[in-house]
């Protein structure tokens, strides 16, 4: 069995404000410990229920977050963003069994969402054939063009609801609750059994879930907080500009979806 764990950070347990996942933050060096032992507990999940393989993609922010003298010695860490257009599901490929993501978070404007956004922090929204997407269901979409399936995902409750939603079958756990800006969280022990139980639960049946995968052709659309960016996006080759914020490419192969996103966001 081999496992892809993306982790996030926004939606780690009791991390509530900006400022604690901003490495020029006093307080990220607190939270980072963290992230780490949320991934360390999807590790020991994955191990548990028979996994021979682990990659760990830290996927937040400068991709140099979490600490690899405290992760699993079982798994193997990727840092840094190399530009490509997987950015958070780099080095997936058709070898993986699962994915997890842990840490995750709701899309931009989503109510009672702990720092609910979109990618950059410069998008309204993202779309793919008319269905609204959170980073998880575009990270789920990368997955799914290599006919991997996302299995669990780990954050705030407003991430859950939204996994739910998207997913014909996904395993959740939500560390927290958004009310408002502020956060009900469970303690970070609690947290890290009950994302290392859910794992472990979700990886002993993984073929039993069934890859995000829409219906060609693809159809995707970008709505940015400014319009300039709206205006630069619109001349990516076959880019239509769809109204004042929002930019729309229609392709047949969802790498080229992929390709479009990294070069206009």
């Amino acid at each position: 069995m081999k496992i892809y764990i993306s982790v996030d950070m926004e939606g780690i347990t009791s991390l509530v404000h900006f400022d604690e996942a901003l490495t020029r933050n006093t307080d990220f060096q607190y939270f980072r410990k963290f992230m780490t032992e949320e991934a360390n507990a999807a590790i020991e999940g994955a191990l548990a229920a028979g996994a021979t393989e682990i990659i760990v993609r830290d996927a937040h922010n400068t991709a140099r977050n979490l600490l690899p003298d405290m992760l699993h010695p079982e798994a193997k860490l990727l840092r840094e963003w190399s530009r490509s257009p997987y950015q958070m599901m780099e080095g997936i490929d058709d070898s993986f069994d699962a994915v997890l993501c842990v840490g995750y978070h709701a899309k931009a404007s989503t109510p009672n969402g702990t720092l609910k956004h979109t990618m950059t922090g410069e998008i309204l929204n993202v779309s793919v054939n008319g269905i609204s997407l959170p980073e998880l269901g575009w990270n789920g979409l990368i997955a799914g063009y290599h006919n991997v399936p996302v299995i669990f995902v780990a954050g705030d409750q407003a991430i859950c609801d939204q996994a739910n939603q998207l997913f014909q079958k996904i395993e959740t756990v939500a560390v927290k609750q958004g009310i408002g800006q502020a956060t009900l969280s469970v303690h970070p022990k609690k947290a890290q059994s009950m994302i290392r139980n859910a794992v472990e639960r979700a990886c002993k049946s993984f073929d039993q879930y069934t890859p995000l995968i829409y219906d060609a052709p693809y159809t995707i659309e970008i709505s940015f907080k400014n319009e300039l960016n709206a205006f630069r996006a619109s001349w990516y080759p076959g880019a239509k500009r769809a109204d004042e914020l929002s930019v729309t490419l229609t392709c047949n192969d969802f790498f080229d979806c992929m390709r479009f996103f990294i070069f206009v966001t």
